[in-house]
């Protein structure tokens, strides 16, 4: 969309002096009641550089575009009864074993082998 289309869309929506929130609409897969998921706006500015020619919009909160099969993937994780919240713990947990097993393998050399049970 160019900005000329926006502005004359966006005076179109509030003609009357009316002060409505600005905000972007973003996908959701919980349950879809009340207002449409959005994300508020709380800047633009002109881009520089290898932004130059384009208007960008700062979102209130961070906004991440996915792939397809990442959404394909998160909407089978909600529909299957597991949580986002859930993997990004079990990827945590996973790299804190990683860890943990690296620091074992750096004492195990020098305090010999470990014991067999």
């Amino acid at each position: 969309m160019k900005l000329s289309t926006l502005i004359a869309r966006l005076q179109r929506i509030a003609p009357g002096g009316g002060d409505p929130d600005v905000m972007v609409s973003v996908q959701s897969q919980g349950e879809l009641r009340g207002p449409t998921p959005a994300v508020g706006i709380i800047g633009a500015h002109a881009g520089f550089d290898w932004d130059s020619g384009r208007v960008l919009l700062t979102p209130a909160q961070p906004v991440v575009a996915l792939t397809p099969e990442q959404v394909e993937a998160l909407v089978k994780s909600v529909r299957d009864g597991q949580s986002w919240h859930a993997y990004q713990t079990y990827k945590t947990l996973r790299q804190r074993r990683r860890d943990l097993e690296a620091q074992i393998a750096q004492i195990a050399p020098k305090n010999g082998p470990a014991p067999s049970a």
